[in-house]
């Protein structure tokens, strides 16, 4: 399933939506029993989810859930939460490794009691707190299921983050440059290497900003992103995916580069530019990324 280019966030009380959600691919779909589901419906949520699971597994789909801060009803949670095809949680306002932990654990005895296999569950966590983000190296360290930090870039519409930091939204998100790439250097650093950033903050049709929000993500080096309407889906994968361009020169970089090393050379000029072992890894995985899109 990994790396996992967009995922679409579902409240999961609305069980139909999830039939829509498969329908505009995502590589993901976040089913929210947090700040999207009221609380009069978060019962109803939490009963989906084993059921909306095992259907978007059928389909393909990666399956996280957002659960809600660490509670005293966590643990019943990501009971309802864990069963074969569930692929991750994304713990909200995390703000210290021990919450990690706790959640490790919570998740290993759900697991046993489910039968699926122990660390199958992955962890994305998403430090909306101060001490969160700053320790967001150490949340990553503090279990091997944490497969990446969920962080965010935002429009001129602050949320969590921007509340948690400080910091007031803009348009061009200069303030938020600092945040996102802490965040995706303490998840890789970490071990941690596919940290995926929310898209948020722009009206919904305004798809222009929506795709100026992911390049930007993207090119921070967030491996992925999460989107919150339907619409953003094709967006993501369109920015994600390899263009015509990039497979073109790419696959000519790998040639040159081969046709040097017969000549017993470790570099070569390509295209103007001197092209070593350094640029080899890159260009192999830019090659594999559009092989698997295809």
């Amino acid at each position: 399933m990994w790396p996992i280019r967009s995922a679409l966030f579902v409240p999961a009380h609305r069980r139909d939506w999830v039939a829509k959600a498969i329908r505009v691919s995502p590589g993901a779909v976040v089913l929210d029993i947090e700040d999207s589901v009221p609380p009069q419906n978060k019962p109803q949520a939490m009963a989906n989810l084993k059921s909306e699971i095992h259907e978007l597994r059928d389909a393909g789909v990666a399956a996280f859930v957002r659960i809600q801060p660490l509670y005293d009803g966590t643990e019943a949670e990501i009971a309802a939460a864990v069963t074969d095809g569930l692929t991750a949680i994304v713990p909200p306002k995390v703000a210290t490794p021990e919450e990690i932990r706790r959640l490790h654990d919570l998740l290993s005895y759900a697991e046993g009691r489910a039968g699926v296999a122990h660390g199958s569950v992955g962890m994305l966590p998403l430090p909306e707190t101060a001490q969160g983000m700053y320790d967001a190296y150490n949340l990553v360290k503090a279990s091997p299921r944490v497969r990446g930090i969920h962080g965010a870039v935002s429009g001129p519409v602050s949320g969590d983050f921007a509340r948690a930091f400080g910091f007031r939204a803009t348009s061009g998100g200069e303030e938020q440059l600092y945040l996102a790439s802490k965040m995706v250097l303490d998840s890789r650093a970490a071990g941690a290497m596919w940290p995926i950033a929310g898209i948020f903050g722009t009206p919904q049709d305004d798809l222009a900003a929506v795709e100026r929000l992911i390049h930007k993500a993207r090119d921070i080096g967030y491996s992925g992103v999460a989107v919150m309407h339907p619409s953003h889906v094709a967006v993501a994968n369109a920015v994600y995916r390899p263009t015509a361009e990039e497979v073109a020169y790419f696959k000519g970089l790998l040639e040159a580069f081969e046709a040097a090393e017969k000549a017993g050379l470790g570099a070569v000029t390509y295209q103007g530019a001197m092209v070593d072992y350094a640029m080899l890894p890159l260009a192999k995985e830019v090659l594999a990324e559009a092989a698997r899109n295809q």
